[in-house]
């Protein structure tokens, strides 16, 4: 809801999605969606050394150096991290945010939460996904990860294909999204061939046969008596072609500079609604 302020023109309205920044009122929000769970329980679990040894790769028997006078250990853990979410760099504060979702429901953390649940809840991905959502920023919380923006359908399109389908297309889709959303060394490329394989995978368990490439297994399916729409089969023929011809990805004659993000988005997001009609129709 906007303020009287900004109804009135007196202050500014957010216009633009935030990506490769965060803004001061961003980073706040963040850190008083996490500082509540820090403040009351994480002292009881090993959330404070986890994120430590696990996320920064330091030794258990160091503390972060911060200056002045702490009553004990965790003030210390406590003032790192609030800086590095507050005033360090926007993705390291999409580090901590997305570490800690990740391993919040780990069995160790999940079981102290149960025990010590007096102790506050744990901040969960809808609060992450609000503050995203409120602030313009161009993320959202999916399958535990931080991933480029999409709306709700695209986002709950990717969650069924992952937690619904066979291991096998749900472990492509899962990589195919994380190699899209590492924000530190993105591979756009090899996530397009990730999400092309997940549909190539659930063609091959439908036709109980390992080998037909995606073209071929499309054509099969059909002659099994599985419908697909004509204008459908053709578009997931020349997304096959894109991928899969001498100038293709899986030849390397695609340069990778040319697969930016919004291009493996859209292929992560069309293969994931083509295996679930997929599955839908099998």
């Amino acid at each position: 809801m906007r303020t009287f302020s900004q109804r009135m023109g007196l202050a500014d309205i957010r216009k633009t999605i935030q990506t490769n920044e965060l803004d001061q009122a961003t980073r706040n929000a963040l850190w008083n969606v996490i500082s509540p769970f820090f403040k009351q329980y994480a002292r009881f679990c090993s959330v404070y050394t986890d994120i430590w040894t696990e996320l920064y790769n330091e030794t258990s028997d160091t503390r972060p150096d911060v200056a002045g006078r702490f009553a004990d250990d965790y003030e210390h853990f406590y003032l790192f991290y609030k800086k590095k979410v507050v005033s360090g760099l926007w993705n390291e504060c999409l580090d901590i945010v997305e570490f800690l979702n990740k391993s919040l429901y780990k069995n160790a953390w999940r079981d102290q939460i149960i025990r010590n649940s007096t102790y506050g809840e744990a901040p969960s991905a809808l609060a992450y996904n609000y503050v995203f959502e409120k602030f313009m920023v161009g993320y959202r919380v999916i399958n535990e990860q931080i991933v480029p923006v999409i709306n709700d359908e695209e986002k709950t399109s990717i969650e069924k294909a992952i937690e619904e389908s066979s291991d096998a297309v749900a472990e492509q889709m899962s990589k195919a999204l994380r190699l899209l959303s590492d924000r530190k060394k993105p591979d756009y490329s090899k996530s397009v061939d990730c999400s092309i394989s997940a549909v190539e995978s659930q063609c091959r368990i439908m036709l109980n046969d390992p080998n037909p490439t995606l073209g071929k297994a499309l054509k099969m399916l059909e002659d099994k008596g599985i419908p697909l729409h004509g204008s459908l089969k053709a578009g997931f023929d020349k997304l096959y072609g894109f991928t899969s011809d001498a100038d293709g990805i899986r030849h390397a004659g695609l340069n990778p500079s040319n697969v930016d993000a919004d291009l493996a988005k859209f292929m992560l997001v069309s293969c994931s609604a083509f295996v679930n009609y997929l599955r839908a129709k099998g």
